[in-house]
């Protein structure tokens, strides 16, 4: 039995760095191909990372390898692509299996079957429904029926199995098998102190219900949030380390859901006396003096904190249940303990209030942008970014969207366009394409200020500060022209 993932790419190469691709390696990939190989070592097992190498290279890789069984995992814009790369299995390999996962695979599970030649769908965490397809797959079996987590079809009908409980235990989980790819390939976050530098993850899922989150795949089962143990964590870290990583960044959703667990593990990095620096994703609320402190002391320096906006209103609105004053003592706290921060800020945020489109227009958006400003001023960030709110599937805002008609018809039937010529996706009243692309400008403008004013870039930078600097030009000429 051969068993190929892949982490679908589009299926035309966009510009602009906006995948993000050569960052990092692709964790779900990695680690479902861990478990295949702990669990059933005789299958032969590929991995591609097709947003690193292209469409064209990744389909190259499929008819090299000649999978059995072809695992597509994808993001919103990459769906196309992935649908494209299931039909080219079919047509070199007749007898292939196509499996589709990942976020958007389980946000529009259906919409795999409708759109390409899918012969299995996977719903939320994948490593255990994976292991058990391919199972039934090896002994010649016919009933899917037992599998839970599972879409598939019989007899020309959807047949959606029961779901699939999360793995209670994480730590039973292996690493990922990142010596399946080139790790050199991937050049880490733009932020570092060492390099090379990769991703980790801490923890699986998020407690709260914030109206953007796209991370469905978290929340297709119970408890949301699942901890690792500070030893797995620390183990994986010197495993890292071992093979010659000298930083790392843990994508978690956010590191401080539960306190004693950030605590612990900052206690045991420490105790292990690892030495190597590491980021994190950080809450403003809870957090505490003793955390920033341990957090320093056991080598991390650098945190994302998630503000999303400059408005009470919004903040409530759209559930992060943090306030503006939360979000500056957080700030101030890292500061004291030389931590920096990148802030990240949405722009047109909408929510629903009793049924109510609820949003933020130019006036609120405006105060966002002050907000972030007042920040940098008082030197509370170093770094800071500005995204337009995007209605993804999987997410709240995505049936608000739906059911308000903020967006076209069009971009629900090519994913694609939501990478390359789309970013405004929602168009809320009263909000002009021209007032959009112009604060989005402003953002980008502000988000220099911040680093010349922080101090932190250098040479190297340039070029991302290039790209998104031009991606805001051209998005502000759409605006004031209309194309």
């Amino acid at each position: 039995m051969k068993a190929q993932f892949i982490f679908a790419p589009p299926k035309t190469r966009v510009k602009l760095s906006d995948l993000v691709e050569k960052v990092y390696p692709p964790l779900g990939i990695l680690y479902l191909a861990g478990y295949i190989r702990r669990y059933l070592p005789k299958v032969e097992i590929e991995v591609t990372d097709g947003l690193l190498v292209g469409w064209e290279r990744a389909a190259a890789a499929i008819k090299k390898f000649g999978p059995d069984i072809l695992f597509l995992s994808y993001i919103t814009p990459c769906a196309i692509g992935a649908y494209a790369m299931a039909e080219y299995a079919k047509e070199i390999l007749p007898g292939v299996i196509t499996v589709f996962g990942g976020p958007h695979a389980t946000a529009l599970p259906s919409e795999a079957f409708e759109r390409s030649k899918a012969d299995f769908v996977i719903i939320g965490e994948g490593e255990e429904t994976a292991l058990q397809l391919i199972k039934t797959v090896s002994d010649r079996q016919k009933d899917f029926s037992r599998i839970d987590g599972l879409l598939w079809i019989d007899k020309n009908k959807i047949i959606s199995n029961a779901p699939r409980q999360f793995i209670a235990d994480i730590d039973s989980i292996p690493f990922p098998a990142r010596d399946m790819i080139d790790m050199q390939s991937y050049k880490g976050w733009f932020v570092h102190r060492k390099v090379p530098e990769t991703s980790i993850l801490f923890s699986r899922g998020c407690p709260f219900d914030c109206t953007f989150c796209t991370n469905a795949v978290w929340k297709s089962s119970r408890p949301w949030l699942r901890l690792r143990s500070p030893k797995a964590i620390a183990d994986e870290m010197e495993y890292l380390k071992r093979l010659g990583i000298k930083e790392v960044f843990d994508n978690s959703d956010e590191f401080n859901c539960n306190m004693p667990f950030a605590v612990a593990v900052c206690e045991e990095i420490k105790k292990r006396k690892l030495n190597m620096p590491w980021k994190t994703q950080l809450r403003a609320f809870p957090f505490s003096e003793e955390l920033a402190r341990k957090m320093a002391e056991s080598g991390c320096w650098y945190v994302h904190l998630g503000i999303e906006s400059g408005n009470e209103r919004t903040l409530r609105g759209i559930k992060k249940n943090i306030t503006l004053e939360q979000c500056e003592s957080a700030c101030r706290i890292l500061k004291r303990y030389g931590i920096k921060i990148f802030g990240l800020f949405m722009l047109f945020n909408a929510w629903e209030e009793s049924g109510k489109l609820e949003f933020e227009g130019v006036k609120e958006t405006k105060k966002t942008l002050g907000f972030a400003k007042r920040m940098i001023d008082k030197k509370l960030l170093d770094y800071m970014s500005c995204t337009i709110t995007t209605p993804y599937p999987g997410s709240h805002l995505f049936d608000i969207a739906r059911r308000h008609s903020l967006m076209r018809k069009e971009l629900l039937e090519d994913w694609a366009r939501w990478l390359t010529d789309e970013s405004f996706i929602m168009k809320l009243p009263g909000v002009t394409d021209k007032e959009a692309s112009h604060l989005y400008f402003n953002g980008s403008l502000l988000r220099g200020y911040c680093y010349l004013k922080s101090g932190n870039w250098s040479l190297k930078d340039v070029p991302v500060f290039f790209d998104k600097f031009t991606k805001s030009v051209i998005l502000r000429t759409r605006g004031l022209f209309g194309v």
